[in-house]
C-alpha cells in the first residue's frame, strides 16, 4: 500500500488533453483525475518515463489552457502528472456532479464528469 502525498483532493474527469514535448504535439489522451497540483492521464501505446517534462494542452472552462507540468509516475496506459504551478482556479471551477447523479455502478472514485459542452 502507498502512502497518499497529494494535499488536495481528486476529482473525477474525461477530458481530453494533448500532451506536448519539446514544444511539438507528442499525443493524445484522457485526464481521469484532477487535483489543482496534478492530473492522472489515460495514454495508449506510448512510455513517459518519469521526470518528462511536458505541456498540456486543451478546452476548458470556456478557455484554452497550456500548462507546463513533469511525469511523476507512470503504470500501465497512464501517467501521473504535476504541474508546475498550481491551478486551483481549473480545480474549483469544473462542474461536480452531485453524489446522487453519479450512475449507480459508479463509485465516487471511478465516476467520470463530462465536460463535453467545454
Amino acid at each position: 500500500m502507498s502512502v497518499e502525498r497529494r494535499y488536495c483532493a481528486r476529482l473525477p474527469i474525461d477530458l481530453q488533453v494533448q500532451i506536448l514535448y519539446r514544444k511539438r504535439r507528442f499525443c493524445s489522451a484522457t485526464a481521469r483525475n484532477l487535483s489543482n497540483q496534478g492530473m492522472l492521464l489515460d495514454v495508449r501505446n506510448v512510455t513517459l518515463p518519469t521526470g518528462t517534462l511536458i505541456e498540456l494542452e486543451f478546452q476548458a472552462l470556456g478557455r484554452h489552457w497550456l500548462i507546463p507540468a513533469i511525469v511523476v509516475h507512470h503504470h500501465g496506459g497512464g501517467v501521473g502528472v504535476m504541474f508546475r504551478d498550481e491551478h486551483n482556479t481549473l480545480y474549483q471551477d469544473l462542474p461536480r456532479r452531485p453524489a446522487a447523479e453519479l450512475p449507480a455502478q459508479a463509485s465516487a472514485a471511478t465516476a467520470r464528469l463530462h465536460l463535453s459542452s467545454y
